[in-house]
């Protein structure tokens, strides 16, 4: 019985461990270059996704960024602007 309890503790340890740790895969850091003119470059952003409130849907949906600050609603395509005027 002891060698079922330790196995069954261990298993259950590795599901939690599992079950927490999948939540970092949304993370992603872009990669940024600056240039000499101090100008910031931008070459990895097309698979960042972001849960913004859509108004079309009035719900929080997810966002794909098109372009730096710039998100697109997954759900009815409706563009969200963020960039500095």
């Amino acid at each position: 019985m002891e060698w079922q309890d330790f196995i069954i503790g261990v298993v259950s340890t590795l599901f939690a461990y599992a079950l927490f740790s999948s939540g970092r895969e949304d993370e992603h850091d872009p990669i940024i270059q600056e240039n000499d003119e101090d100008e910031i470059e931008v070459h990895d952003f097309q698979s960042r996704y972001v849960k913004l409130s859509c108004q079309s849907c009035r719900k929080l949906k997810k966002h794909k960024e098109v372009k730096l600050n710039l998100f697109q609603c997954t759900k009815c395509k409706r563009y969200v602007d963020l960039r500095v005027a």
